[in-house]
């Protein structure tokens, strides 16, 4: 049955929505209390998690200026321990994908190239997002580099299909074919220079494309001519 309360109380009208919350609040005194204390301490708690991390997130850039600069200034040693401190103690933010490039990177300047491509391969298998194309992209080079041309030929396949709109794609078709040609394969070689012209002809990829093509025509021109045309007798 409805609360009648408030008829057999004489008064005309029924209490509003807000005396009946007020009500319910004088009511219930101590679970409400205990809400509002906790929906406080969430709201400070989580106010501190945001100092905190933007705290970590700026020691953690600014770490990573530091490595980079100690690094490429020819001193690898002193950067790689600033960049595993990194990795270490900020993991969780953003710097620490960008240290594992350096830290590729660096390796790479030192012709240490197997160790370049560990750190680039650790971070296409679980980097962020944002790093992974480039991460793909370096471990090819660093295999090429190292004269692993099956490798790298793979690699920049793995690329072209993970990353086929990526602004680097033009880039690594034309290292996909110079790979081509390194291993001896010159037709797979000039089909990929015919692709770059085909996909991206305002690049300078492109341009670079024809001037590897033509001496390539050339040549295969050269060897459907005929004994006679190549030979021909003097007078």
């Amino acid at each position: 049955m409805p609360n009648s309360t408030w008829i057999h109380s004489g008064n005309p009208q029924a209490p509003s929505k807000t005396a009946k919350t007020l009500a319910w609040i004088r009511e219930h005194r101590e679970a409400v209390t205990g809400s509002l204390v906790m929906l406080a301490a969430a709201s400070i708690f989580g106010v501190w998690v945001a100092i905190h991390y933007s705290g970590l997130r700026e020691a953690a850039w600014k770490d990573l200026f530091i490595a980079q600069q100690i690094g490429f200034s020819g001193r690898y040693a002193e950067a790689g321990t600033k960049l595993d401190s990194i990795e270490t103690n900020y993991r969780n933010t953003s710097a620490w994908g960008f240290a594992a490039l350096t830290k590729g990177d660096l390796f790479f300047r030192q012709n240490k190239f197997k160790e370049a491509a560990e750190e680039y391969a650790k971070l296409a298998v679980k980097g962020p997002k944002n790093l992974m194309p480039f991460a793909y992209y370096n471990l090819g080079r660093a295999k090429e580099a190292a004269a692993d041309l099956t490798g790298a030929q793979s690699q920049y396949k793995n690329f072209l299909t993970a990353f086929p709109e990526h602004f680097l794609a033009p880039e690594v078709h034309f290292s996909l074919a110079g790979v081509h040609e390194l291993s001896g394969n010159q037709a797979e070689a000039k089909a990929a220079y015919e692709k770059i012209v085909l996909l991206y002809p305002e690049t300078s990829w492109a341009v670079m494309s024809k001037e590897k093509i033509m001496p390539a025509q050339k040549k295969e021109d050269e060897a459907r001519k005929p004994a006679a045309a190549k030979f021909p007798d003097k007078k």
